[in-house]
């Protein structure tokens, strides 16, 4: 049975975009500088390494769990009628359900982020496991997070897909040893993130056909 693990901000749901926005209001109220690049540096990343990035932008006194309460606050806020998927998405999880794979989803948000959005968006009943960012001690670009997603679905990562827009989330699913698919969002790819890459495509749409293909060869 083919198997395939998705990341969630910025490939299922387009949440990044938002979260950016929450952390620069909060960087207004609060007269922080330098939040813009700091937020690249954290896509795909966990609640702990965030937190080490502000420490050394901001030093060890920073209360970083404050500043995280009050983006909270303003994402809630701009998602209070839902978060909006990426566009394709009902579209290619019906096509794997239909054609009998097996998924996963591989998120360095936290469980209980996770969870909300899955029930929110319907897409909880698509999925066989979720692998949160609050499980596990390493985080992207670490494999441990697709590693965990592939025994759980009894996979050998070589023989599984992954779905990823980000840097650090490319370079984790390629060392975990699997077939990653790069989906850019926020994130220009470069040309690590490219050579890592077993496709580069412009959705997730064109993530179906690209699976369809294989099937098909």
């Amino acid at each position: 049975m083919p198997v395939i693990v998705f990341d969630m901000d910025g490939v299922l749901v387009d949440s990044e975009r938002l979260v950016l926005r929450s952390w620069e209001c909060v960087g207004r109220d609060l007269g922080l500088r330098g939040l813009h690049e700091l937020f690249f540096r954290c896509i795909g990343t966990t609640h702990a390494s965030t937190r080490r990035v502000f420490a050394e932008a901001y030093g060890e006194s920073f209360d970083y769990e404050a500043f995280r309460d009050r983006t909270r606050v303003y994402y809630m806020q701009f998602t209070k009628e839902g978060v909006p998927l990426k566009p394709g998405v009902m579209e290619l999880l019906c096509w794997l359900k239909e054609h009998g794979w097996r998924t996963g989803l591989a998120s360095s948000s936290r469980e209980v982020n996770v969870r909300r959005n899955m029930e929110v968006t319907g897409m909880g009943p698509y999925f066989d496991t979720l692998v949160c960012g609050d499980m596990l001690t390493a985080s992207k670009p670490a494999p441990d997070i697709y590693l965990r997603a592939c025994a759980e679905l009894r996979a050998e990562p070589a023989t599984a897909y992954a779905v990823e827009d980000s840097r650090n989330g490319i370079l984790s699913a390629s060392a975990a040893g699997m077939k990653a698919l790069l989906v850019p969002d926020m994130v220009e790819p470069d040309e690590v993130m490219k050579s890592r890459a077993a496709a580069v495509l412009p959705d997730l749409l064109a993530v179906r056909d690209y699976l369809a293909r294989q099937e098909n060869a």
